[in-house]
């Protein structure tokens, strides 16, 4: 349910998330962005084959998924910058040209195995400990 633990800590910007909690948030993302889009192009496409009609495109639903998660992945992200030992200020990279790619590798980085700066590592899902 991590996938999910973003989107309820989304107003929570202390603390840090793990590799696997940012990954699965990505991949929820991803899935919240394309899905909807996809099978409303697919349904419009049908309903006007069924009359007659060339294909219409219908305005994308990916706006309306973006506003809904953006400040679920600055915390998600955040807080995952604060799991490498790192402050959050470096997400201004993302103005920088080639900053998102350094951005990608520290997000992809293990996390700092002991306690820093922003506290204890997050505690792993009892599924986790038992696979270990």
């Amino acid at each position: 349910m991590s996938m999910f633990k973003a989107l309820i800590r989304f107003a929570d910007f202390k603390g840090r998330s793990d590799r696997s909690e940012f990954l699965q948030f990505l991949l929820l993302s991803l899935t919240l962005a394309l899905l909807p889009s996809y099978v409303w192009s697919m349904a419009w496409g049908l309903a006007d084959g069924l009359r007659g009609l060339p294909p219409h495109k219908p305005a994308s639903l990916l706006p309306y998924v973006g506003l809904f998660l953006a400040i679920p992945a600055l915390s998600v992200t955040i807080r995952r910058l604060h799991d490498i030992d790192r402050s959050g200020w470096w997400l201004l990279l993302n103005l920088v040209p080639g900053g998102v790619a350094v951005l990608i590798v520290f997000v992809l980085q293990d996390g700092t195995a002991g306690d820093n700066r922003f506290g204890p590592p997050q505690p792993k899902a009892a599924g986790a400990r038992a696979a270990a």
